[in-house]
This record gives structure tokens, sequence and C-alpha cells, in this order.
């Protein structure tokens, strides 16, 4: 049994008008969550430059002990 199946035997009853119908035939809002970004996300700023990680002394850490192989 249908929503509209029933509109339609209180209709052939006399039971509710043409325009209750409608009202009761109407489809119902569906309420879908609205998008919420990240709170904790920060936007970049475009503005200011980069910041930059590296150091011009040396490509390696100076607390490292790597030594290049001799050829």
């Amino acid at each position: 049994m249908t929503k509209a199946s029933i509109v339609q035997k209180l209709l052939d009853n006399k039971s509710i008008t043409a325009e209750e119908a409608v009202v009761l035939l109407k489809n119902d809002t569906v309420n879908i969550p609205m998008y919420t970004p990240n709170p904790y996300y920060v936007s970049p700023d475009w503005t200011s430059p980069p910041p930059i990680y590296c150091s011009s002394n040396s490509w390696e850490y100076p607390d490292t002990k790597y030594t290049p192989p001799s050829e």
C-alpha cells in the first residue's frame, strides 16, 4: 500500500478535497547535512614566502657522522 493509494481511497470516499490530497502527496523535505570543513585546518597564507628548511653550509646535517666514500 502506498501513500497515493491511501489518498485515492480518501478522495473516492470524499473524505478529503483535492487540495488536501495535493498537500498529503507533496514530497517531504529532506535535510541533507551541509559540508563542514575541518575546524583544525589553517588556510595557507599565500601573501608571504614559504618557509625554507634547508641551510646553505652543507647538504647534510652537522650532527651526522657520514663521510663520503673515497675514490
